[in-house]
């Protein structure tokens, strides 16, 4: 019987993940389900329960942390459980470059 809070979606998409501890290693891997809290991510590097993870994928990123880590043949199924999401990035980014710009040309004013 399913014991998940929420349902799961198949999927089959693409993404890379940082590792935010140690040497901050970069993975490729494929999310393979995913709900409103959690993903499932394969890829071919076994994931230490507990680490916390930067997923990117196109405009979002997404900021977890690995709850399980199962060997599924001769790949990782690694779920994650989410805890923070920035989408539209790419949007912020411009946003932030725009205004550091104006920043920097903006006219000094004394203070006396």
């Amino acid at each position: 019987m399913e014991q998940r809070r929420e349902i799961r979606f198949d999927i089959d998409q693409p993404v890379v993940f940082t590792v935010l501890e140690g040497s901050r290693e970069v993975y490729h891997a494929m999310v393979k389900n995913a709900s409103g809290c959690g993903l499932g991510l394969e890829t071919q590097s076994a994931i230490r329960i507990g680490t916390p993870i930067k997923i990117e994928v196109e405009d979002t990123i997404l900021l977890g942390e690995a709850v399980y880590c199962r060997q599924n043949r001769q790949s990782f199924l690694i779920g994650i459980a989410l805890k923070h999401a920035l989408y539209g990035a790419a949007d912020l980014a411009r946003l932030a470059d725009e205004f550091s710009a104006e920043v920097y040309d903006a006219p000094i004013v004394s203070q006396r």
